[in-house]
């Protein structure tokens, strides 16, 4: 279990160190435009020192989530149109194999903003949910549900993988092998500062539940 937390540590932290890389990179992109334009079009430096300003925030939030995993010795506790595409990508190839499967996204969700590393993290719970829908629950339905929670500490997205009971009897436990795939998908999940669940549901199937944080939205 302790390999599996640090190998799930180790591959966020690679994550994070390309997302601070990127967004440094656009932090002097915007700081060298800004000393282009200075003279002949002093209008446009406000947004460009707004999108720096946001872009360093970001980055800081980032590179702290990096610096914690990286000192944990034992942690207890792309846009969001290019995700989804990606997401729906990954629920239509599994349907290939004659499963059925569906995604649902709420209107709301196209509009919200998540850092980058939370991105991927929605990535690997829905590509990890399906994986362990095909190996342990064969003959399941599955729908996954992308929806967005308002709570009084902010919004926060929603990521639910429901599938029903197989209809051929499981080799392997729900959730991988001794359920360490969900022990490590726990660990990245709670290392953006999300949550993870999963559980039996009443018609004998199984659901995976992930909330992850959202940015604030841009004007």
């Amino acid at each position: 279990m302790d390999a599996v937390r640090q190998n799930e540590r180790t591959e966020l932290a690679r994550d994070l160190h390309d997302f601070v890389a990127h967004h440094v990179t656009g932090i002097i992109v915007h700081a060298n435009a800004a000393l282009m334009i200075q003279e002949t079009s002093p209008e446009q430096i406000e947004p460009l020192l707004e999108g720096i300003s946001r872009a360093g925030s970001e980055t800081l939030v980032s590179m702290r989530r990096l610096v914690r995993v990286l000192r944990e010795e034992d942690h207890h506790g792309a846009r969001p149109a290019e995700m989804l595409t990606e997401l729906d990508r990954l629920v239509s190839a599994f349907s290939e194999n004659g499963t059925e499967a569906r995604l649902d996204v709420a209107d709301l969700v196209r509009a919200v903003r998540l850092a980058p590393e939370v991105e991927t993290s929605v990535h690997r719970v829905v590509q990890e949910a399906l994986t362990n829908v095909r190996r342990h629950a064969p003959g399941a339905d599955v729908a996954v549900r992308i929806g967005l929670d308002r709570r009084t500490g902010g919004d926060v997205l929603r990521v639910e993988v429901p599938n029903t009971a197989p209809t051929v009897r499981p080799t392997l436990p729900t959730g991988g092998r001794s359920g360490f795939g969900l022990v490590g998908l726990r660990e990245r999940v709670e290392a953006v500062e999300g949550a993870l669940t999963s559980g039996r549901t009443p018609d004998g199937g199984w659901c995976v539940t992930a909330t992850f944080p959202v940015l604030d939205a841009v004007a």
